[in-house]
């Protein structure tokens, strides 16, 4: 309410060690009632072997298990423990330091809630920080006898630890908290490489020409009776005027015109072979056809002049006179072979 107008509130990011800090203070207040106040929190990756040097043997190891499976530890030093236990039977920290000894399985029991709470807390306050991950679904196990035991259950890999440093606020005690956990690395992130060009033209055309193409070779085509069609049998030969070997069509399946064939045989098979259509022969008239006349007769001897020629008469015995192709027998007579050495063969 204080704040002039217009004056934004800065922004106060979250980190990872801010992070901890929180979730440490509210467990240790929310279940034993101690107020402590961390004052620093360190983070460092090491091996196994380094991560359990640095471990002191005044410390009690509690292991971490993710699925059941022991992955990591959480660890208390002397100071935190007696400060537990002062909680829970005096209800008030002391103001001497706390005398040595070995961690008891007393101990463990004692600090259970906390290290429970603070487990179920740390994943939720860590959301956004380089700690997000971590620690998910983690539960304290069983207590390790000693940092030698640890390193022979937990997978020599590389390990995060973190280390956080507590003021119990009485007497100048401090205590300490160790966290070892594996890892998570990031899985890296493949480089795009763009895919080679494709010449769509040349993967086209390859593709449809492995499509399958039907076609049929039409030599002659005209309508018969029904009578005739039934009237057929084995040996009947039916003439085909006007139709030679060059004579086949190529049809799509449409029935369109595709190609000019020529009809032969290869090692014994039918065969055609495309080639152009034959160009048109043409030839002189017989002699018994008219003759053209070079003039217009004169108007004053029309009715004298010779009656027109008949024209129809003329066009029959032209076409009776004219050499007529011969029936080809597709069933079993010589048919031109289609080789190159044979091709320009004259059809039979």
């Amino acid at each position: 309410m204080t704040r002039p107008q217009g004056q934004q509130v800065a922004e106060n990011p979250l980190t990872a060690s801010r992070a901890v800090r929180l979730a440490l203070t509210k467990a240790a207040n929310d279940t034993a009632g101690l107020v402590l106040t961390v004052e620093s929190v360190a983070e460092e990756v090491t091996t196994l072997d380094d991560m359990l040097a640095t471990l002191g043997a005044d410390l009690m190891l509690v292991g971490l298990e993710r699925d059941g499976v022991l992955s990591g530890l959480i660890a208390l030093d002397m100071e935190m423990r007696a400060a537990v236990l002062e909680m829970e039977t005096m209800g008030a920290v002391l103001g001497r330091p706390a005398e040595p000894r070995a961690p008891t399985r007393t101990d463990k029991v004692l600090c259970e809630p906390l290290l429970g709470n603070f487990l179920q807390a740390f994943p939720g306050a860590v959301l956004g920080t380089p700690l997000e991950g971590w620690m998910d679904g983690t539960c304290a196990g069983e207590k390790i006898e000693s940092a030698r035991a640890a390193g022979l259950v937990l997978a020599d890999c590389a390990y995060r630890i973190v280390r956080m440093s507590v003021d119990l606020g009485v007497a100048d005690r401090r205590a300490m908290l160790v966290i070892a956990l594996p890892l998570i690395e990031e899985a890296a992130t493949p480089e795009l490489v763009p895919p080679p060009p494709v010449d769509w033209e040349r993967t086209f055309r390859e593709n449809v020409s492995d499509a399958t193409a039907c076609l049929q070779a039409l030599l002659y085509r005209a309508p018969i009776s029904l009578a005739a069609a039934q009237s057929l049998q084995v040996g009947t030969v039916l003439p085909l005027p006007g139709c030679t070997v060059r004579a086949v069509r190529l049809l799509s399946p449409d029935g369109c015109v595709v190609a000019q064939a020529k009809l032969g045989q290869i090692g014994g098979y039918r065969a055609v072979r495309l080639e152009p259509a034959p160009a048109p022969e043409l030839g002189d008239l017989p002699h018994a056809a008219i003759a053209t006349p070079t003039g217009l007769p004169d108007p004053m001897d029309i009715e004298t002049s010779t009656p027109p020629t008949d024209l129809s008469g003329a066009l029959t015995e032209m076409l009776d006179q004219s050499d007529v192709a011969e029936p080809l027998d597709l069933m079993g007579g010589d048919m031109p072979d289609l080789t190159d050495s044979a091709f320009n063969a004259d059809p039979i």
